[in-house]
């Protein structure tokens, strides 16, 4: 599935591209309207990006670790009660995971701004991107059932 959206995000970069050089008068205005909104997307999505770095170094994110504990509880009871083995063995996983990212925060100086430190911050985000993704996806399946 991933490559098959990667292979369409490269098509239609491909059919703007030889629209823009070589299209019609319509075709090259329409692919240079949508290279300008897709600037204007990398601008709105870089500010996002600073926006949560900013959270991130006043403690937004510890907030939020205790809150999917709070959600794993709820989901290891469900399980249990359906005696769903495969969602608790990933529940278990998951959890190994919250805890690894909450010491990981705890470890990390907010206010610290070397480059290792700015590394650490900006993996512990995609961890826990990632933490939250499969969470989704395990609510999604034990909906399902």
């Amino acid at each position: 599935m991933g490559n098959l959206l990667k292979l369409a995000a490269l098509l239609v970069i491909g059919i703007l591209l030889y629209n823009y050089f070589f299209g019609t008068t319509e075709e090259k205005a329409q692919s240079k309207e949508i290279f300008t909104e897709a600037k204007d997307l990398g601008k709105a999505a870089w500010g996002l990006l600073k926006s949560e770095k900013e959270k991130f170094d006043e403690g937004k994110y510890d907030e939020a670790v205790d809150k999917v504990g709070g959600l794993f509880k709820n989901l290891k009871t469900k399980a249990q009660e359906n005696k769903d083995t495969d969602a608790l063995a990933e529940l278990k996983a998951l959890e190994a995971q919250r805890l690894e990212l909450e010491k990981r925060l705890n470890a990390v100086d907010e206010y610290d701004k070397s480059k290792a430190a700015v590394k650490e911050k900006e993996a512990i985000k995609r961890d826990w991107s990632d933490l939250l993704e499969r969470t989704e996806a395990l609510m999604n399946q034990m909906e399902e059932k």
